[in-house]
């Protein structure tokens, strides 16, 4: 199954920035790749694989990190049943 992963690059990218600013205060990109790491094993989301993209999606949505991004996200999952 083919996913838009630049899309859930920058999902990831949007929910772990909300989570740091909201847990911490403050964003930096090496805090970013840090907590990355520590949530899937690997520090850039280039290395992951399209189920771990989706996990890594499904946890920050969980958590509430991507409740302003959640419009977009349903249209994802549409778009990969219909392929």
């Amino acid at each position: 199954m083919d996913i838009h992963r630049h899309t859930y690059y920058g999902l990831i990218h949007h929910g772990i920035k909300s989570l740091l600013v909201d847990r911490v205060g403050h964003f930096t990109e090496m805090e970013y790749h840090q907590y990355l790491n520590v949530m899937t094993g690997k520090s850039s989301c280039f290395s992951m694989s399209d189920d771990e993209l989706k996990v890594a999606v499904d946890n920050l949505r969980n958590e509430g990190y991507l409740e302003d991004m959640k419009n977009l996200i349903p249209r994802l999952e549409a778009s990969h049943l219909e392929r």
